[in-house]
């Protein structure tokens, strides 16, 4: 999958003539470049998948703090994703399909194995592994919006990501204080 994503990519670049994805729109802005244009090529498919997991969460669980951070955590992500979006269809990139299979062999993302384990466990064992996958999952988005803001160029990409780390470490320290709890 993230090889398909470089070609993308790469593809747009050379029929385009440069190094850089797209205008900023008039505004000044600088272009996006490869890295702006892969952070939401790949952070999309990992928001979708935080979302699947968390609506799961806010049905099966009855802790209320893993029903809120559930129900936080979603809302802020389908927020992202469609501004995520608006970018991509600015600089003439397609979004991303919702392929499930395609998203599980994604770096940072979920195995089947791990969604299969979250849907046969029940009760605190739920709430449990949910708490870790989602911990785990969290910090990879972290890091994925940590190396947009290095080599991104797209002011409004790169203050995404920049949201995107302030808010997830929030939810991974509640996570860790409540697990310590």
């Amino acid at each position: 999958m993230r090889a398909r994503l470089l070609i993308i990519v790469l593809g747009l670049l050379a029929l385009a003539g440069c190094s850089s994805v797209g205008g900023g729109g008039g505004s000044g802005e600088p272009a996006a470049n490869e890295a702006d244009a892969t952070f939401s090529l790949q952070m999309i498919p990992h928001h979708r998948q935080t979302i699947q997991i968390a609506k799961a969460a806010i049905e099966k669980s009855k802790d209320e703090f893993v029903i809120n951070v559930a129900e936080k955590i979603a809302t802020a992500e389908a927020g992202e994703i469609e501004q995520m979006s608006t970018y991509l269809r600015s600089w003439n990139i397609q979004v991303p399909g919702d392929d499930a299979n395609a998203t599980h062999k994604m770096a940072g993302m979920m195995t089947v194995k791990d969604v299969e384990a979250l849907k046969a466990a029940t009760g605190k064992q739920y709430d449990d592994l949910f708490l870790a996958t989602l911990s785990r999952h969290l910090r990879s988005g972290v890091d994925m919006a940590k190396n947009a803001q290095a080599k991104g160029e797209h002011i409004g990409s790169k203050a995404l990501a920049g949201k995107i780390v302030v808010s997830q470490t929030e939810v991974l320290d509640q996570i860790a204080a409540k697990q310590k709890s």
